[in-house]
């Protein structure tokens, strides 16, 4: 397990961004996620990096909320609890932190880690 002192947290470009991101909408069973370079470009994107980290998320602040983009990690720590606590941190004097999932064992992670579920996402598909 790496020590959070030797973690470093860097703004990335988008460019950088969508290639790390690259992949991320297959991870999503609902199939509503956009493809790693509209995600990158949809707020600011940063990388954490160090022993045993490599993660990629993205966030953009909207009313007092960091809502979280787009998340993906690599490496050995466990990436929920990673990115949770760097986003907390950078989000101190907002109002929240959200993010939107459809993956039931992120929702249960997030959960022991503080968060709760406020609401439902419902989609209709329209005939073309």
């Amino acid at each position: 397990m790496a020590d959070a002192q030797a973690l470093k947290v860097r703004q990335l470009d988008a460019d950088e961004a969508a290639r790390r991101l690259a992949g991320v909408e297959r991870l999503d069973p609902s199939g509503m996620t956009p493809d790693a370079a509209t995600l990158a470009r949809s707020g600011r994107a940063y990388a954490v990096e160090g022993e045993g980290a490599d993660a990629v998320y993205v966030v953009a602040v909207r009313n007092g909320v960091a809502f979280v983009v787009a998340a993906k990690g690599g490496g050995e720590l466990d990436h929920t609890d990673l990115i949770d606590s760097v986003i907390t941190a950078q989000a101190r004097g907002l109002e929240a932190v959200a993010c939107q999932t459809a993956r039931p064992g992120l929702v249960r992670k997030l959960q022991r880690r503080g968060w709760r579920v406020t609401g439902w996402v419902l989609r209709k598909e329209l005939a073309p």
